[in-house]
């Protein structure tokens, strides 16, 4: 198995492994795989699907740290208000992301985060005003646009920082697409060897060198974020029937049978492209909710895992929505990077589609415009089915795209391309041996 292949997770799993690994029995269940592997007791392509759950054991693990009793210590000490009660409803809800570590339940990493996550700060209030405001200003104008300098870059802790060690990263710098414009690279560290193609799909700034203690590596770059308003309902007439074929790309961007029986339910009998898209993008909105989520990596479909649970982040729902508008016949495509703010840099992702007989490209950000329906914010649920705002910096158009354009070892995400990768020779380092040192130099709206 090749390190950031994924499709491996498109063979079943054999049932007395997967028994141990749903119940989080991560020791037992990789003492079974040593044995079957060095037995010879598998064929060719269980194999592979079972180096693909070893590699995922250890990542789960780390994303469901807390038990029951820690998170309810560590929920208190931030100021929640929460008992073994309540956190068990949140937990039935669907609201905290959990799972079962040796049988016993375990709380994601993130689980504060999520409960945060609704919470209006002075800083989440800025952001949704921001996004009114560009939202308003494109309605009434037909345009908006920003110029953003951003400078992103990262440094290894002292915990997992070694001397004399080469370290290798990688740093996200933007895709071209249809709203990027005058991008300018204009600095960087002094360790950058080369930069993947302008027409690139996934985009980064590959660095190599032998860090001080605190040294960081880190690019700088400016670029204009041109928006145009599209009134989808405006156009309904002018579109045609006319499917689109997609390629499967596996193993995320595939059709299944509950994806096929999902969106016959949801579409059922219609056939404009436009009233199609808009019934998938209002019907996960509706029914799934924002929640943190482990590493995608350790999730086998993202599509069907945001559907059956009914929770997930932007990029669960992005997926979901390009799976069900493929199989209603429109081509819909995976778009990521960041979302930028004046005063925060942070990752996000999104869907792209294209109507028949309708020139360009139109968006689908399921997140946010569930997060404003949720609010009672009809202006911004609406906004966000065709059309974004600008404040986003695509960096890659793959989703899971695999050793062909992931070389080395294996990152903490091979699915998206947001905040930067590091290894010391083939191996990477976690996300808490790194300190993300993104932040937004200058933003002016135009």
């Amino acid at each position: 198995m090749r390190a950031n292949d994924l499709t491996a997770y498109l063979i079943p799993l054999r049932d007395d492994v997967r028994v141990l690994s749903d119940a989080g029995y991560v020791t037992r269940a990789q003492k079974l795989i040593d044995f079957l592997l060095r037995e010879g007791k598998v064929d060719g392509l269980q194999r592979e699907r079972l180096l693909l759950e070893a590699h995922r054991l250890p990542v789960f693990l780390r994303d469901y740290p807390f038990d029951e009793e820690h998170a309810l210590e560590l929920a208190k000490a931030a100021g929640f208000t929460l008992d073994a009660e309540t956190l068990s409803l949140l937990r039935c809800e669907g609201t905290v992301p959990w799972a079962l570590v040796d049988g016993k339940v375990h709380l994601h990493r993130r689980f504060l985060d999520t409960l945060d996550k609704g919470k209006d700060t002075p800083e989440r209030q800025a952001d949704l005003q921001l996004r009114d405001l560009v939202m308003k200003k494109m309605l009434g104008f037909g345009h908006a646009e920003a110029r953003i300098t951003i400078h992103v870059g990262l440094k290894v802790k002292e915990s997992a920082w070694m001397r004399g060690q080469v370290l290798e990263a990688d740093l996200p710098i933007p895709v071209a697409s249809p709203f990027m414009e005058e991008l300018d690279i204009h600095a960087q560290s002094g360790q950058l060897v080369s930069m993947s193609p302008v027409r690139g799909k996934r985009r980064v700034a590959h660095f190599r060198g032998i860090p001080k203690a605190d040294e960081e590596f880190w690019i700088e770059y400016s670029f204009t974020n041109r928006q145009k308003f599209r009134d989808l309902a405006a156009l309904e007439s002018k579109c045609e029937v006319k499917p689109q074929h997609c390629r499967e790309e596996a193993p995320y961007l595939v059709a299944t049978p509950y994806l096929r029986a999902l969106c016959k339910e949801i579409i059922g009998d219609e056939t404009n492209p436009i009233r199609k898209a808009r019934l998938i993008y209002q019907w996960v909105i509706h029914h799934v909710s924002y929640a943190y989520m482990p590493s995608y990596q350790t999730i086998p479909n993202l599509a069907e895992y945001g559907a059956a649970n009914g929770r997930g982040d932007c990029g669960i729902q992005a997926s979901l929505f390009i799976n069900l508008a493929r199989i209603a016949g429109l081509r819909s495509d995976w778009m990521a990077g960041m979302y930028v703010t004046p005063h925060s840099v942070g990752n996000h992702d999104w869907a792209t589609f294209q109507v028949p007989g309708l020139d360009g490209t139109f968006y689908a950000d399921c997140s946010f415009g569930g997060g404003a329906l949720r609010k009672g914010n009809l202006l911004g649920s609406g906004f966000y089915f065709g059309n974004l705002d600008v404040m986003r910096v695509p960096c890659t158009t793959m989703l899971a795209p695999g050793p062909s354009l992931i070389a080395g070892p294996w990152r903490n995400d091979p699915t998206d391309n947001q905040s930067g990768e590091a290894w010391y020779g083939n191996r990477a380092l976690a996300p808490d041996e790194l300190a993300d040192t993104r932040r937004t130099v200058s933003f002016k709206l135009l």
